[in-house]
């Protein structure tokens, strides 16, 4: 006997995750039911991820399971929120046990990580696509949006930019494993959302937006939004050891774009007053995360790299899916 829509959901999804005290019945009914707190705001978002877009064929289902639930994170982590619960709609071309215990593996211990529960969805026969809506809290009137930026504040990136193309570039390539590959792809397939990083945020940010689309489309938009512009220093913006290996092996002479468009790096892009450097160098320390001054916020609408005293007007743009 072939199994149910419904075997399968209490089977492998029923478990994930933990439940936060804002839940008060997830999946078995026709809705879950949520009790939120009245002295937080709530921030809901969704991603769809599909096969040859988001990830390729050849992705581990672990890992495809992990980075859903990672990328829904990061948008949370940019807002200076605490994840709660998500819900998921999975499109499968058929049911392959092996694959599903991989994928639910992947969201399970990401979900566990941030102390977050799965609390409904739905599956349906279909070409692989992967949705989630993810909710998470802030205090009341402590979200950090992208229209604060102000003249004078600094820019600061997380972690380090353009693994993540550079990893996806790999995946397409038939090249042997060696010491950067696997460090990569992992880059790709297991972005870190910043989650403790963007809540100690909340009090220091002037603006926060996590880097989907590459630097130069991302903070675009916290510039648009809040009617400034933007010089980065181009020495300063951080590249991994990793990156500068695979950039000499392939004889890269510029490997800039890779983080100013890349994109799939998943790391904070934020601005906040120049008093407030000391407070951000610690929250770096406390969570064990790279933190790296990269610009300042003029008053002069675009975006301009600076190298060696000669400033540049670069392009404000990211992926788009119906425009590349």
């Amino acid at each position: 006997m072939s199994e149910s829509e419904f075997d399968i959901i209490r089977k492998y999804f029923t478990e994930i995750g933990k439940a936060s005290d804002w839940l008060v019945m997830g999946i078995g009914d026709d809705a879950a039911i949520i009790a939120p707190s009245s002295e937080h705001q709530l921030l809901i978002s969704i991603d769809t991820l599909n096969l040859g877009v988001h990830f390729p064929g050849q992705c581990a289902a672990i890992d495809i399971g992990y980075k859903a639930l990672a990328v829904n994170l990061s948008d949370i982590a940019a807002m200076g929120g605490e994840p709660k619960w998500f819900t998921l709609s999975l499109s499968l071309p058929s049911i392959d046990h092996n694959w599903l215990k991989d994928f639910c593996l992947g969201l399970s211990q990401l979900a566990s990580k941030h102390n977050l529960k799965l609390v409904g969805g739905d599956t349906t026969r279909g070409p692989l696509s992967i949705t989630i809506q993810i909710a998470g809290e802030t205090p009341a009137k402590e979200v950090i949006k992208r229209d604060g930026a102000k003249v004078g504040d600094s820019i600061y990136v997380t972690g380090t930019l353009g693994d993540a193309a550079a990893g996806l570039a790999l995946c397409a390539q038939n090249e042997d494993r060696n010491s950067y590959r696997e460090a990569l792809v992992d880059k790709l397939n297991k972005p870190i959302p910043r989650i403790a990083v963007g809540m100690a945020l909340r009090s220091l940010a002037t603006a926060c937006i996590d880097i989907s689309d590459g630097l130069a489309g991302d903070l675009g938009h916290i510039l648009e939004d809040s009617g400034v512009g933007a010089e980065l220093e181009q020495d300063a913006i951080p590249f991994s050891d990793e990156l500068l290996e695979y950039a000499e092996k392939n004889e890269l002479t510029s490997f800039l774009e890779l983080s100013l468009y890349g994109g799939d790096d998943y790391e904070l892009c934020f601005t906040a007053a120049e008093k407030s450097h000391e407070a951000i160098e610690k929250v770096g320390i406390e969570e064990d995360c790279k933190i790296t001054r990269i610009g300042k916020i003029i008053s002069d609408n675009g975006l301009y790299l600076v190298e060696d005293n000669d400033t540049t007007e670069i392009n404000i743009t990211g992926f788009d899916h119906f425009n590349t």
